[in-house]
This record gives C-alpha cells, structure tokens and sequence, in this order.
C-alpha cells in the first residue's frame, strides 16, 4: 500500500478483532484473522448525517474459492462530502489505493488542495491528503470495493456513472451508506433495468455513524465518531462482510458486523426521521428538542410509525428504540442536523428519501403515518419558499 498522506500520523494497523470458537459462536477465519459472525452489533442508535414488499436485489452467489479476495483492494470513493470525504481520507492516510469520483467542481478543488480533514479527535487533528482523483469511472481503473457515498437523491446518477465498474463478470464489492432503507434494492433494481447486473453479488449492508459537516470543497469538519457497521444480505455473503471489516479496520476505521443489517438501518430511521426534519421546523439544534416534553413527545409519535411500518416491512424493531433512540442524543446535544445544514446552506434536503419513503410504505400497508406526513408537508414547503425566496 502507498502512503499518500502529507502527515504520517494515524497510519493503519492491522487489529484483531472477532472471538475465538471456545465461546460457542460461528467464526470465519481469513488468512490469520478470524472474525465472529454471530455477534450483535452494540451501536448506540443515532446519526447525524440515509421498494416493495419482498426484495428485489438477485439471488447471490458465492465466491469461487479460486479467486481470493485482495489483501490491497483498490478503492473507488463516490462523492467528497462529510461522509465519503472523512472515510476516504482515512484510506488515503492508511496508505491504501484510492479514487474519487467527483463533480468537476469538487474535482478541480481536490486536485489543486487536496482534501482536508479537520478532527476535534486528538489522534487525527488536521490533516491533508492528495488522492487521485477522476469524473469518470472508466478513468478509475478496475475498483474492488465502491464506497457510494452520496446523498439519497444523487443515487440514481451515481449508478450510472459506475456502471462501467460493475459490467461482465468482474467482481467488485459496492457498500452504499446513504442515509434511509431500501438503498440496496434500489441498486439492484438500477442495474437489472438497465441489463447491467454484474457484479450483484457484491452489494452489501452498510450504515455509517458519524457527526461531520463538509465546511468547504473539500474541508470536511469532523466532531464526533466515525464507525461504519455492515451486514451481509444473504448468508452467501459472510466472507465478503467480514473482508471488508478487516479492510476498514486496517484504515483504523471502526467497523462492526451487524447480522441484521436491515434492522440496524431501521434503527438509524428512526433517528433520522423524527430528529432532521423536526430540527428544520423548528430551526434549532438538537438540544432544543431534548429539553421539551412537549417535543419529545412528537419525536415518540414519529418513531412509532416509524415501527409499525417496519414491522409490517418484516423488520421487528425493539419495543424500547424510542428511548434509545432519544437518550442517545443526549452525547451530541448541541449539535445541527445535517437536514438542518443542507437547507441553510442551499442543499436540497433528504426529507423523501427519509419521510417521504416511510410514508409511501406506509400507505402500501394501510398504516397512517400523520407525524411523517406533517413532517414532509412543513420541510418541503419551507424548502420552497427558501428556493423562491
């Protein structure tokens, strides 16, 4: 691996993780490392940063055992903001082989800055990398793990700028961590339409933690956490989830298996439906809902319906999440959304991805979702009248 990092600190080691089989649970060993399989993902539910009925991504199949998995993957990063900018710069710090596929905008910034991170995390503190950087895939060179790191509505366009990278046989391994549910189906809804399905195989379950805002092209401010968990949806997958955990964990990115990676995205929506839109309304951070009973009491509302659609979804969600979901906001209090950021900064919001999805689920099962509706209703209306204003 080659160090592209202008700062030497934070270069990746190789940890351990996973238990031994003494304690009973299901192990995968690779090479020297072997990692449990079985274990629950212990993740706070919170965030700050996103379909039908049955699913529709192919049947998966197995990895021939011929073709081994890359000890020095090379690594596609789609989009530079405060998801894919953090994560991909800890690659790039790790010594790992990275590309960005980026808007000329963007592009043209990197290039001639590099990306910046700016860490409150004393082990990172400010440092800058200088990855390569492309608009086109086709100019990439063959990736075996894509980062699709956009928001929900830059999806669609970002499928079709990497559809060169999953065409034929190839395999390469795609970890979408947009905010909401559904993003995996989407993908492979994308690709069969368009008779471009190779390389199905290779999606996988991911969701990403993390409070970080993108300050400028190519500054992203990063104030807390940074974990990534992933999970395989199909048992056919456990030796790829368990490749890409070592992978991150070389970068010293905290990554955790989830064995149901559906729930644990469910989870996240739970949060991100009720805190992001209910911050915008009422123009505030975070702490000014925690403080109201009032408030708290349509935040519990939210996540309600946000349970019931699950459940009817076949995902059961713990009868406790609300509380969860509202004590664990209590560590990034005083913080803004980024739905918040976005409309104050002249972003389009994730308010359809996020409500608006729930809702239209919600109505293919006969379940009212009044909250989510007056929710969307305010967030999109004040989202007008900013654009007109």
């Amino acid at each position: 691996m080659r160090d592209r990092s202008s700062d030497d600190r934070h270069v990746g080691e190789v940890i351990h993780t996973g238990d031994d089989a003494a304690n009973g649970l299901r192990v995968l060993q690779i090479g020297s490392y072997i990692f449990s399989l079985e274990k629950d993902l212990d993740l706070p539910v919170f965030s700050d940063e996103n379909t039908s009925d049955v699913p529709i991504i192919p049947a998966l199949s197995p990895r021939p055992d011929a073709v081994p998995f890359p000890d020095a993957p090379r690594i596609l990063v789609v989009g530079a903001g405060a998801v894919g900018g953090f994560f991909g710069a800890l690659f790039c710090k790790a010594g790992f082989d990275v590309t960005f596929l980026l808007r000329p905008a963007t592009h043209a910034h990197i290039e001639g800055n590099g990306l910046t991170i700016v860490s409150v995390d004393p082990a990172l503190g400010r440092f800058t990398v200088h990855p390569r950087c492309v608009q086109a895939a086709t100019d990439a060179g063959q990736a075996d793990i894509i980062l699709l790191a956009v928001k929900c509505y830059d999806l669609t366009a970002a499928l079709s700028a990497i559809a060169p990278q999953v065409l034929g046989d190839r395999d390469v391994s795609i970890l979408p961590l947009q905010n909401g549910v559904g993003g995996e189906e989407r993908i492979a809804s994308y690709f069969t339409q368009n008779a471009r399905v190779g390389g199905m195989s290779g999606v996988i379950g991911g969701v990403a933690y993390i409070t970080s805002r993108l300050a400028a092209p190519g500054v992203v401010e990063h104030f807390r956490r940074g974990i990534i968990a992933v999970g395989a949806l199909s048992d056919r997958q456990d030796a790829r989830v368990a490749w890409i955990q070592k992978i991150f964990s070389q970068a010293n990115i905290e990554c955790r298996v989830s064995r149901n990676i559906r729930k644990t995205q469910w989870e996240k929506l739970c949060w991100n439906a009720t805190f992001n839109p209910f911050s915008v309304i009422l123009d505030c951070p975070i702490s000014f809902v925690l403080d109201s009973p009032q408030w708290l009491e349509v935040v519990r509302r939210g996540i309600k319906e946000v349970i019931d659609v699950a459940a009817a979804e076949g995902v059961p969600l713990d009868a406790d999440i609300s509380e969860q979901t509202i004590r664990s906001s209590e560590t990034f209090r005083d913080f803004h959304t980024s739905m918040y950021e976005d409309i104050h900064n002249g972003r389009p919001t994730e308010i359809d991805a996020l409500n608006g999805d729930l809702i239209r689920r919600g109505k293919r099962h006969g379940i009212p979702t009044p909250t989510h509706d007056r929710f969307y209703a305010e967030v999109t209306a004040l989202d007008a009248k900013r654009r007109t204003a």
